[in-house]
């Protein structure tokens, strides 16, 4: 009792990360503002029709809050090994949002929810390394 339930913590700080980038993606759809002026020179990512950057953050934020609040409420979803596959999907999502603007923040609150589901999968390991030391004694 009294520990730091890492998993929980980074559920929620994903889930904040998941509405600031679908926000953003939604903002930068109808105003392209890319977070370094080198990047409005590459062609198609910021193009007049549709701009490809922020409608990808559109979809990707949806699909980060279907994957944090799923509406089937599975136990895998709560469990460490989950962890590992939603860290390598976080990984890239946070420095692709860090490249518009308006879903710096969501990008860096994700890195923030990434570490957390790290030192949770650190605890994990630990558990269980733990519970293998004491049968072999």
């Amino acid at each position: 009792m009294g520990g730091m339930v890492w998993n929980e913590w980074a559920r929620l700080m994903c889930l904040s990360s998941a509405f600031i980038i679908f926000v953003g993606g939604i903002l930068g759809a109808f105003q392209p503002l890319p977070a370094f002026d080198a990047m409005r020179k590459l062609p198609g990512l910021y193009s007049d029709p549709v701009p490809i950057l922020p409608v990808l953050l559109i979809i990707l934020g949806m699909v980060l809050a279907a994957i944090e609040y799923p509406f089937v409420a599975a136990d895998y979803f709560n469990t460490p090994s989950s962890f590992m596959p939603r860290v390598a999907f976080y990984i890239p999502l946070s420095v692709i949002s860090l490249l518009e603007a308006q879903t710096v923040n969501g990008g860096v609150y994700l890195a923030i929810g990434t570490v957390a589901y790290l030192l949770a999968i650190r605890d994990d390991f630990k558990k269980q390394h733990s519970a293998s030391m004491g049968r072999v004694a």
